[in-house]
């Protein structure tokens, strides 16, 4: 284990079991009806097949098309309707993808209730910038909703921890969906041994944000809104869940070296270049990095994909098309030296220098989409929708930590991790529990 990886701050992270509030097996029937990717990978169309999938569709909290308001008048009609249980007993919930990517593969997590921390004090630490509109956006509906309807995704360092069901692997889960390809299985852990089990493996250890930065500034600003002046509370001094919920939010706790942990790269893809002097732009590219060419077809596609996975963590490598060339160009230099541990990495370099200084001296400005599909940025450029691609390698999960750790932030959409977490498992109420038995 790399020696950054040690805890950051003697403050310690403090991971609680919730008392979560699930669907109803016998009131919604089909799961794959009622489950949905994170709100921020849905877009218009998506949102619009999954709301009509059927009418307890989790879009219908998370995007529902006529607002926030409604999304928590939605909420509380389930909960009185019994559509949405809350459990009786704090619990963790274990939670299990099974898919394929390039073999076989699971990853396994826990869901709980993570306690709050301000950045500053070293407990969770981001790796991505953040936008104030998608932030004000979450708290609105946050704020009608008063639970969080999915989860963070935090990574933490153990050599050894395997979380499983009370009962082993053998034991039946209380969900199992398969979405898109990936099986989804959800356990819910009550038995107090392994909830006290997970709780102390867990106790202590620095959590990453690996997707949701949004989500989680969203929490803290939600606990600001509602205790004004007050600031959340260190140690032994921080209540439990079932106290004050608001200062937890709902995440889900994965080990960075599980073999299941993985990341794909989230392409570039210019739609415009803006006002670009296209042959200048070139020119700067070729000058200062290592160039080879491939030929754009399908051989020279693939042949610029093996380069590019070829290519040592010494040296920051991309594939780039422009829609002025009839080849790929194939850049590779050096990492720098200097700068932090961000500045060398190739999300970095490609938006300071490929995307920045070099395109900005070109005279122009790049307007970007993303996506991690490798092929769908290769045929952006070849059916005319883009004026030039940048294809990426991954940033690894160990990058991401030791940039956390630096206190350095990444460009947005530095990592995508695969598979997505669900959306419509369990959800964590911010308003205190009623005593046992009242729900």
């Amino acid at each position: 284990m790399p020696p950054s990886f040690l805890p950051w701050s003697s403050r310690l992270a403090r991971f609680r079991p919730f008392r979560g509030i699930r669907f109803d097996p016998g009131k919604v029937g089909d799961f794959a009806k009622v489950v949905a990717p994170p709100y921020d990978v849905i877009g218009r169309r998506a949102r619009d097949r999954l709301f009509e999938s059927g009418p307890y569709n989790v879009t219908r909290l998370i995007l529902h098309p006529e607002g926030h308001e409604r999304a928590g008048e939605q909420f509380r009609r389930w909960l009185a309707e019994g559509v949405l249980v809350r459990e009786e007993v704090p619990a963790f919930y274990l939670y299990r993808q099974d898919f394929e990517l390039e073999g076989k593969r699971s990853r396994v997590g826990v869901i709980g209730a993570l306690h709050l921390e301000p950045f500053d004090r070293g407990v969770v630490r981001p790796h991505e910038q953040t936008f104030d509109q998608h932030k004000r956006d979450r708290l609105e509906l946050t704020t009608e909703v008063k639970a969080n309807l999915s989860p963070i995704f935090g990574l933490y360092s153990h050599d050894s921890f395997e979380p499983e069901p009370d009962g082993g692997w053998s034991e039946p889960p209380v969900i199992d969906v398969e979405h898109e390809g990936v099986r989804n299985r959800l356990w819910v852990i009550r038995d107090p041994n392994n909830v006290e089990r997970i709780r102390q493996a867990l106790a202590g250890r620095t959590v990453f944000i690996a997707d949701g930065h949004h989500r989680y500034e969203t929490a803290l600003n939600y606990f600001a809104a509602l205790n004004p002046g007050k600031e959340l509370p260190l140690g032994d001094d921080a209540p439990s869940d079932d106290e004050q919920p608001a200062a937890h939010v709902m995440a889900f706790l994965g080990r960075i070296e599980d073999p299941g942990m993985v990341v794909l790269p989230t392409h570039r893809i210019a739609l415009s270049l803006g006002s670009a002097d296209v042959a200048r732009y070139e020119r700067a590219i070729t000058a200062a990095f290592e160039t080879e060419f491939a030929t754009r077809s399908s051989s020279g596609r693939s042949g610029a994909l093996a380069w590019l996975e070829q290519q040592p963590r010494t040296v920051n490598a991309f594939v780039v098309g422009l829609a002025s060339r009839r080849e790929y160009l194939l850049l590779r230099r050096p990492r720098p030296s200097g700068g932090g541990r961000a500045a060398r990495l190739d999300v970095a370099v490609l938006h300071r220098v490929l995307l920045g200084e070099m395109l900005g001296q070109a005279g122009g400005q790049a307007q970007l989409s993303y996506s991690a599909d490798t092929e769908e940025t290769f045929d952006a450029l070849e059916q005319g929708k883009a004026e030039a691609i940048f294809v990426l390698r991954a940033t690894s999960p160990e990058e991401m930590a030791d940039v956390c750790l630096a206190g350095e932030l990444l460009p947005q959409k530095s990592t995508f991790f695969y598979p997505k977490l669900l959306t419509g498992l369990v959800f964590h109420s911010l308003e205190p529990a009623p005593a046992t038995g009242s729900d």
